[in-house]
């Protein structure tokens, strides 16, 4: 996370399939936190990360003002995800395109109160 809190030349970071959980999530959300350059994330398809990364990730996209846009695709989420992303994205204005596509969400989509 350190290195992404200072970098100001990445502007997107693509990692689909990679095997990140809630404590990868947890480090990428402390770097967005204070990151001012990138404007795009692909999460696609990361299966291992649970509710408690969605948390981190959801606290730090409600700080973060550059980034434009993200990608959650073929993933699946439970509702207290599903509660914390909805959250960030009435508060975060900058976000301007999320995929969803391939979620899944059944009875969780009704958490995210837009």
């Amino acid at each position: 996370s350190e290195g992404l809190k200072n970098n100001s030349a990445l502007t997107s970071i693509n990692l689909s399939d990679c095997n990140i959980g809630d404590e990868g999530c947890k480090a990428l959300g402390e770097g967005l936190e204070h990151n001012k350059a990138l404007t795009s994330i692909a999460l696609s398809g990361c299966g291992r990360i649970g509710d408690a990364g969605y948390k981190e990730l959801s606290e730090n996209l409600k700080l973060n003002k550059a980034l434009k846009s993200i990608d959650l695709s073929s993933r699946s989420f439970r509702d207290d995800g599903c509660r914390w992303l909805g959250e960030a994205l009435k508060i975060n204005e900058a976000l301007t395109s999320i995929n969803l596509s391939g979620c899944g969400f059944g009875s969780a989509l009704t958490s995210i109160n837009l």
